[in-house]
Parts: structure tokens; C-alpha cells; sequence
């Protein structure tokens, strides 16, 4: 029976990481995956869906061109190949594919369904073999709402979304989370006409209240329908139509497209492991691990999705050292740190967050201040004409302690590993305010909202009563 020091359930972001990082300590890895590595993030999520963002911006693009002087008028929905299109997001993923090898290179690779026979016993296509400790990161897949009709109706999930060799006319989004808001703006964008069905009350439920009404509004001058506080009860045909019925409030409501999209969030991929032959806890919500990654089992890890939690490409990445480290190397083992977890929605314009909002900040601190800083007061955002959107910070305690940041504008996303490392460190907003940025750059508004931030400060208040006392003695 052969034997593996560390056996890796699961091929995607999570699993290459933990492999290459197990390789690099000198252990003997196996990693499994159903079917090819990659995982979600490459082969349906985060890779797929920001290639066909970036297809989208550019038919935005076009349609804006006159205003700067290039052409003539665009029609407001230029010529689309949607099978080029979908050649295009293929040839990406293909592109970053080739490039993740690396992260198997040392390690035996192997596809099928993986099993439990006890903590340290698996079957893999019948055969039998031995692990000293597993990592489960077999990550999530789309929910799909238990909902009369659904099936017989017909849907989608963003598995299916980026292999359509035809755009839908018209598309019912249900669910305003990252997923439904980001394909939303792409499909209408691409010439769809899209309503977007939420059961909460605003969009990006789990965002800042001022970050969800301006991405909303984006969303709206652009065309897209968005109905909010409407759950989704059933789905059925019209003719070629397909329908969601929605209650809101004592109402029900038909809304008819050519498709629909699901996408109210997402499930652990539990099953077929016979996790209890390991004893392993799980609910719902994934598997239960504590803040060193350890599932209820000693030997057995568990990371990414499949544990709930944060469902982010980097944070998966980011445990699968931590998991690896304390699986190897028992005696040293280190906590994970959620504190700064930086995350972006990928609309246009982005919607990135690091820290705390507002009222979480306000639960845990007795002095909190909140700086907002109009993202048109940036020069470069000027220069493009991407003005929409702005710079909010949360700030606690009598120092101004930086607990959380919230941005929506062209490339946010891009200024959050500055945040995120000055956070990680307790930096202040004078040591952000003082480090130089190259002008013209969209980062240069991290350093504006910092002065801004300062200016309204006690610490400024002092300063100035300071200095006046100063200049009294000398006049």
C-alpha cells in the first residue's frame, strides 16, 4: 500500500498552493481533483469572469469613444461574435493553466473519486492507500434554490456562462451578491437586457451601505433592472420565456427573460468523501475546522470553501500555507489572522474592501471616525474620465487606528495591498500621508483620503493651536 506524508483532496487554487508548498518542505505529496486542476476559480470563476468583464469594458468603451473625438457614433449594441468571445475566455484559461504547473511539479497527480476509509486510509478508484495527514480543499459549487419549476424550466449557473456561443436577449439574474452583480454589468454591457432579482434589501448585502447604493447606481444608469427585497418562490414557461415568479413584500411578481442565471451563492463540496469513516464534523456550511485548520480529526485539514468562512480565491491560497505548515511541522503551529482580509468586486467601477464597516467598528470600539474622500478629486481618475465613486475610511480609538477602508472606483481593487500591508502593521495615516506616490496614479488618492483624514484630526486640532501660540509670541 503505498504511503504519502500529506494527501491533497481537491485541485484548485487551495490545493496547488498546499502542494507546492508541501513539496517545497521536502514532503511526499499526492494530489487528487475529480477531473483536471484548476479548480472554480480558473476553469469557471474568477479567471472566466474578468476576461469576460474585460470584453464587456472594451464594448463600453467603443460606445464612449465619440465623446473623446475617435469616431463617429457606435450603435448601442456593436457587432458581438459571442462564439469568439467565448474562444477568447477559453484561450486565457488555457494561457493561466499552463502557467499553474509549476505548482504540481514533484507531486503525484491523480483524478478520480477520493474516499475515507479511516483518518489516515483512503480509496482512490479502488485502490487502497495511506496518508499521514490530508487537506481537504475541495472547495464549493453554485446553490441552487429548492424552488417549484426550477428544473423544469431551465437555468443557468456561472459554470455555464462563459460557453455560450449565443448571447441571451434577455437575462433574469437571481441573487446581487459578487457573481450576479459582476455578469449582470457584463451581459448588459455585451447587449443582454438584465433584471436583477435579490431577496435582501440592496444589493452587496455584505458590503458598506454607501458602497452598495453607488455601485446600484452604476448598475441603473446603465439599464439594469434591479428589484430588491424579492424572493424567489417559482419559476415556470411562457412560451419561449422563461419566468421567475418573485414575492415582494404581500405581492408576487412574473419577471420574463430569455435565461436565467442563478446565482444566490454557494455550497460545500462534501460529498463522496465519507468524511464520518474519519470522523470529520461537517453542517451546512462546510467543514469545521479550528483556527489552526485542524478539522475534528487531528491529522485531517481542511481549507478554502469546503470550510466556509471567507470564499475567496486568496484567502484559500493564504491557508493552505498555515494548514501545510501545521500539518508538517506539529510543534510550530501557527493561527490563522483574519483581520485583514481584503476582498473586490469586480464591477465597473470596482467595489474594494479591507477591515471593518462602519457599524462593526462602531460594536467594537468606543471612538470611531469615518473620512470620506470623492474619488473625482483624484487627477488621474480625472484624465480618463472615470470620476464615479470614493474613498472611505474607518477609524478608531484616540490614535486614528485604520480598521477598515471602503473604495468604489476604476481599479480599487488595485490600491488595496497598500491598505491591507499598512493595516497588517498598525501604520498610521501619517505614515501613508508621508510615503511618497508617483503622480499621476490612481494610488495618489490613498495619500489625498490620508491628508484628508488628518486634516480633521485631533491630532491636527493640536498642531494648529500650537502653532498659533507660537506665531502670537513671535508677532
Amino acid at each position: 500500500m503505498k504511503k504519502y506524508d500529506i494527501t491533497i483532496i481537491g485541485g484548485g487554487s487551495g490545493g496547488l498552493t498546499a502542494a507546492r508548498v508541501a513539496r517545497s518542505l521536502g514532503a511526499d505529496v499526492l494530489l487528487v481533483d475529480k477531473e483536471r486542476l484548476g479548480g472554480d476559480c480558473l476553469n469557471y470563476g474568477c479567471v472566466p469572469s474578468k476576461s469576460l468583464i474585460h470584453v464587456a469594458r472594451v464594448a463600453q468603451q467603443a460606445r464612449d469613444a465619440e465623446r473623446l473625438g475617435l469616431m463617429g457614433p457606435v450603435p448601442a449594441n456593436p457587432g458581438l461574435n459571442m462564439e469568439k468571445v467565448n474562444a477568447y475566455i477559453q484561450s486565457v484559461i488555457a494561457r493561466v493553466a499552463e502557467e499553474e504547473k509549476v505548482y504540481s511539479e514533484g507531486v503525484t497527480v491523480r483524478f478520480g473519486r477520493l474516499a475515507f476509509q479511516s483518518p489516515t486510509t483512503l480509496t482512490l478508484n479502488g485502490e487502497t492507500m495511506s496518508s499521514r495527514n490530508t487537506l481537504i480543499a475541495t472547495g464549493s459549487r453554485p446553490a441552487v434554490p429548492d424552488v417549484e419549476g426550477l428544473q423544469e424550466t431551465g437555468y443557468m449557473t456561472n459554470e455555464d456562462a462563459f460557453h455560450l456561443l449565443a448571447l441571451p436577449p434577455s437575462l433574469l439574474i437571481v441573487g446581487a451578491g459578487p457573481v450576479g452583480v459582476e455578469l449582470g454589468q457584463a451581459f448588459a454591457r455585451l447587449g443582454s437586457k438584465v433584471t436583477i432579482i435579490q431577496g435582501p434589501e440592496r444589493i452587496l448585502p455584505k458590503e458598506d451601505p454607501d458602497v452598495s447604493s453607488a455601485v446600484a447606481a452604476v448598475l441603473r444608469s446603465e439599464g439594469i433592472e434591479i428589484v430588491t427585497g424579492a424572493r424567489f418562490v417559482r419559476a415556470s414557461r411562457n412560451g419561449e420565456k422563461k419566468v421567475i415568479t418573485a414575492r415582494i413584500g404581500e405581492q408576487l411578481r412574473d419577471f420574463a427573460g430569455d435565461e436565467i442565471l442563478l446565482a444566490p451563492g454557494r455550497r460545500p463540496n462534501v460529498e463522496g468523501l465519507h468524511l464520518e469513516a474519519a470522523g470529520v464534523s461537517y453542517d451546512s456550511k462546510g467543514i469545521k475546522v479550528d483556527h489552526y485548520l485542524r478539522t475534528t480529526t487531528p491529522n485531517i485539514y481542511a481549507i478554502g470553501d469546503v470550510s466556509g468562512g471567507y470564499l475567496f480565491t486568496h484567502v484559500a491560497a493564504y491557508q493552505a500555507g498555515i494548514a501545510v505548515r501545521n500539518a508538517l511541522v506539529s510543534f510550530a503551529k501557527r493561527k490563522v489572522d483574519y483581520r485583514v482580509v481584503p476582498w473586490c468586486t469586480f464591477t465597473d467601477p470596482e467595489a474594494a474592501r479591507v477591515g471593518l464597516t462602519a457599524d462593526e467598528a462602531e460594536k467594537r470600539y468606543k471612538r470611531v471616525r469615518i473620512v470620506k474622500f470623492p474619488w473625482a478629486a483624484i487627477d488621474r481618475a480625472q484624465t480618463e474620465g472615470e470620476t464615479a465613486g470614493f474613498i472611505k475610511l474607518v477609524l478608531a480609538g484616540k490614535k486614528d487606528e485604520l480598521v477598515g477602508a471602503h473604495m468604489v472606483g476604476v481599479r480599487a481593487g488595485e490600491l488595496l495591498g497598500e491598505l491591507s500591508l499598512a493595516m497588517r502593521h498598525n501604520l498610521t495615516l501619517n505614515d501613508i500621508f508621508n510615503t511618497i506616490h508617483a503622480y499621476p496614479t490612481i494610488d495618489t488618492g490613498i495619500q489625498q483620503a490620508a491628508f484628508a483624514a488628518y486634516l480633521e484630526s485631533s491630532a491636527a486640532a493640536s498642531n494648529r493651536k500650537l502653532v498659533r501660540t507660537v506665531l502670537s509670541f513671535r508677532r
